[in-house]
């Protein structure tokens, strides 16, 4: 046994005698690595949780892995791993332990690439994936890479996304974390109202989160802070699960720069205000044309910001019809004359 490519490439790996350890064949590491090389998984932190004869682990640090740690629960394939490391000139931590006490100690550090190869008697493939996501070890770009009997087909990968290569009696899946879809719900909201409240809701339905951005704006006279109406619009959303209130200043496109969203949710009311954002749209585009938006018909298109003002004057003992209870009071307070 070898290691394939690399700066250690072609140096020789030993394994233990007799059945107790089940080394990955140089052909299926090779295809696995190349898969990982192609998605860019060529650095980084490794851990190796069934590391047999560390093969794996070692293959990645002589791919350009920064660091990786072995576990394995067998004194004698434990030493061996050693041994292997010595032979390559890589001082690299082996935990001889179960693997279980292994995940609960490494609690708090993430790896980009997690070998997962347990004996396929075991059938503990649920178990440990689901200790793996509990624990949080897999970075958010990061890859497992598990090993399984291609006899086995209940495994549950939950919220992974997963890709499964079978090479005759075994496969091999990778696991990718699903990337959440975010959408960014900004606005002056001046004040929150009901409207803004249902468009943010119905967001919820499309996206896996919404963050509603409040603009920090200097050009209406009657604004309060952008932190007072992001107190408004949060105690107007209390109750909605993924849905997180953020201020913002300067250009919405710098702001979405930062937090690397390019989906925008807007509400419309009428034809009018469909034209207008699509020409706001337009303008952002012209930043970056990835930009898309979402637009929500109003539930109720009676309900503005403008109209909740002028209720709050008029008639406040109905401003329950438009902004939330949990709201009134605060709107009272910074809006009322």
């Amino acid at each position: 046994m070898r290691i394939i490519s690399g700066k250690y490439r072609n140096k020789r790996l030993i394994a233990p005698e007799g059945r107790s350890t089940r080394p990955t064949s140089e052909k299926v590491r090779e295809s696995v690595f190349n898969i990982l090389n192609s998605h860019g998984y060529t650095g980084g932190q490794v851990l190796d949780l069934f590391a047999g004869t560390g093969a794996l682990g070692i293959e990645a640090l002589s791919r350009g892995a920064e660091r990786a740690v072995f576990v394995e629960k067998n004194p004698a394939a434990a030493v061996i791993v050693r041994k292997n490391l010595a032979n390559v000139g890589a001082n690299m931590p082996v935990y001889n332990t179960d693997w279980k006490v292994a995940v609960r100690k490494l609690v708090g550090r993430r790896f980009d690439i997690i070998f997962l190869d347990p004996p396929y008697a075991l059938g503990i493939e649920n178990e440990l994936l689901d200790a793996v996501k509990k624990a949080d070890l897999l970075d958010d770009d990061g890859c497992i890479v598990l090993e399984h009997s291609s006899n086995v087909n209940d495994i549950d990968f939950g919220d992974f996304e997963a890709d499964t290569r079978v090479y005759s009696d075994t496969s091999v899946t990778f696991l990718r974390k699903k990337k959440k879809r975010v959408c960014v719900f900004p606005g002056s909201f001046n004040p929150f109202t009901l409207g803004h409240r249902d468009v943010a809701e119905e967001g919820l339905r499309l996206f896996d989160e919404v963050i509603v951005a409040v603009a920090d704006i200097t050009y209406k006279d009657d604004a309060p802070s952008a932190e007072i109406r992001a107190i408004i619009a949060e105690k107007s959303l209390d109750g909605l699960n993924g849905i997180r209130v953020e201020c913002f200043k300067g250009m919405l496109t710098d702001y979405l720069a930062e937090i690397g969203c390019k989906e925008l949710l807007r509400g419309i009311r009428d034809e009018k205000d469909e034209e207008y954002e699509k020409g706001l749209l337009e303008f952002y585009r012209k930043s970056d044309s990835e930009i898309k938006t979402t637009y929500v018909k109003a539930i109720r298109p009676y309900i503005s910001s403008r109209q909740t003002k002028i209720i709050l004057g008029s008639a406040p003992e109905e401003l329950k019809n438009y902004v939330s209870e949990n709201a009134i009071a605060d709107i009272i307070k910074y809006y009322g004359k």
